[in-house]
């Protein structure tokens, strides 16, 4: 993916052509990449980009939860000790109040 700087932001057309011409951009400030931009023809409709990126987020965020549940050994736990963990959690929340 392509860098481009948020100081590169103050001159538009270039930017926009550069965002027409390679699709994709990683915007980054002081090095650090703090958004990617995303090319949208006139015919695509953004909120299906949005709903795109916002459901390969969950699977990405699910895929973490799974990788720790697997590094803890939670993935071995039979469905009787799933349960007391969350009855304890609920008991723990209801204590809190």
């Amino acid at each position: 993916m392509k860098l481009i700087a948020i100081k590169d932001l103050k001159q538009p057309r270039q930017f926009k052509r550069r965002l027409q011409t390679e699709k994709e951009l990683l915007l980054t400030s002081d090095g650090n990449p703090v958004a990617i931009l995303l090319n949208v023809e006139t015919a695509e409709d953004p909120e299906i980009f949005l709903q795109s990126i916002r459901d390969a987020r969950s699977r990405m965020a699910l895929s973490r939860v799974r990788e720790s549940a697997g590094a803890a050994g939670a993935d071995a736990m039979s469905l009787a000790e799933i349960n007391r963990e969350i009855s304890a959690a609920r008991q723990s929340r209801k204590s809190r109040r």
